[in-house]
């Protein structure tokens, strides 16, 4: 892998993108700006229609149930009508259909119903990533994922808007608003991604391939995939990591809003503040650490990220009611964490497998990891139950899980030549 510049690394990339990868992270913030504004109030909604803790962790059970099933359709889906076309297809069902059903939501049927089409986007996640990095260079991951990340992290300046209109109007009519706003944005953003991108060199070989073979025949031949990624220490360990950091942070997104509001007693409208504080943090980090990192030398990035996380967890178990800046400083530990973590993460889990077989890959990659984390939304709602801080007991524990599955992971190290990556000559972003 060819060093990264230091110094303007990352902003030489976004000006230099070009084809998919600039389709694709020039449109997000048309998905950003919407999810920004309404992400720091779904908890809040869903308990002011009436949803108690424990119904809050079963809906986030069936999101992840629901997840871990369309992941192991989500590569022969992909393969068999391509990453643009798949794109299209399941971004309107796993986010235009539910922001509806958010939008008119009454009770609780409405958020597990939006949750079971919510699910489907882990086919979007492997569909859009692969027409994101397909076709670009190795040496490039890091700084695409960290632009991904930046364009949702600038539209998510505009979560104040948020706070001025709960404080006005109040919860509930402002999310119906929100809702609608978003349906009409990220509808937009769909039909605009899929005419301004084309299908990949691997997606056209997979659908010449997949022509004549039934979704179910690939899905059954798929299990030597799943078994070589079985008998892969790195990718199991990958997986591993990957599934812990994803629990974590469905825990805090789900729990630390009731948590703030109702247990520390900060007023609501607060929440798009701490919303948009990390958001700021973030976007520095991103641009003065993120382009410093070299995915060789992950152990130590890996392990600070994650020892952030442990003492924010254990900022939020101790912490006594309206202790504002204790708060403010848990979201700075958040923040810093979560860069460190997300473009490692993802990165890491591009380079240990197949090129060839990325789509299938991930959808097991996705459904073994929802296989862990789907029974962690209603263990924590019912601990959220008893104490609203114990979800956050369960956070660290899966932290200081995910350090010792770092520093397996760091023993293996990375293959010496990626798994089927294309030579690192100019392609599409360069």
């Amino acid at each position: 892998m060819k060093p990264q510049n230091r110094q303007n690394g990352l902003v030489s990339t976004i000006r230099q993108l070009t084809g998919n990868q600039r389709a694709c992270l020039y449109t997000e913030p048309l998905w950003g700006i919407p999810y920004n504004l309404y992400i720091p109030y779904v908890s809040v909604y869903m308990a002011a229609l009436g949803l108690s803790p424990l119904m809050i962790g079963l809906v986030s059970t069936v999101f992840l149930v629901s997840q871990m099933a369309w992941a192991l359709l989500s590569g022969v889906l992909t393969d068999k009508l391509g990453r643009r076309m798949t794109t299209l297809v399941f971004d309107l069902l796993c986010w235009s259909v539910p922001t509806l059903l958010w939008m008119a939501a009454q009770d609780v049927r409405w958020f597990l119903v939006a949750a079971l089409f919510s699910g489907m986007g882990r086919v979007t996640e492997t569909s859009w990533g692969l027409l994101l990095i397909e076709d670009a260079r190795q040496d490039k991951l890091m700084h695409l994922y960290s632009i991904m990340h930046v364009a949702g992290l600038v539209a998510g300046f505009v979560a104040p808007l948020a706070y001025t209109y709960v404080q006005r109007f109040g919860v509930v009519p402002t999310m119906r608003v929100l809702y609608g706003l978003a349906f009409v944005m990220m509808t937009a953003k769909f039909v605009i991604l899929f005419f301004t991108t084309k299908e990949t060199s691997v997606g056209l070989r997979r659908m010449a391939e997949t022509s004549h073979v039934g979704l179910f025949q690939r899905l059954w031949d798929s299990r030597r995939v799943l078994g070589r990624m079985l008998r892969a220490p790195r990718t199991m360990l990958t997986i591993a990591f990957i599934a812990c950091l994803s629990g974590v942070r469905s825990v805090t997104d789900a729990f630390w809003p009731l948590l703030i509001t109702e247990k520390l007693g900060m007023p609501m409208e607060n929440l798009s503040i701490f919303s948009t504080a990390k958001t700021l943090l973030m976007l520095l980090c991103y641009f003065l650490i993120v382009p410093r990192l070299d995915l060789r030398r992950f152990r130590n990035p890996l392990l600070t990220g994650l020892a952030l996380f442990v003492a924010q967890e254990m900022l939020m178990l101790f912490m006594p009611a309206g202790a504002t800046v204790m708060v403010f400083f848990s979201v700075v530990l958040e923040a810093v964490a979560l860069s460190l973590l997300i473009p490692m993460g993802s990165s890491l889990q591009m380079v240990n497998i197949d090129r060839e077989e990325r789509a299938r890959m991930l959808g097991f990659f996705y459904a073994i990891c929802m296989l862990f984390t789907a029974p962690l939304g209603t263990v924590a709602g019912a601990l959220a139950e008893v104490n609203r801080v114990l979800p956050f007991a369960l956070n660290l524990l899966l932290t200081l899980a995910a350090c010792l599955f770092a520093l397996r992971l760091w023993r293996l190290g990375l293959p010496d030549e990626p798994q089927g990556e294309p030579p690192a000559e100019p392609a599409a972003i360069c």
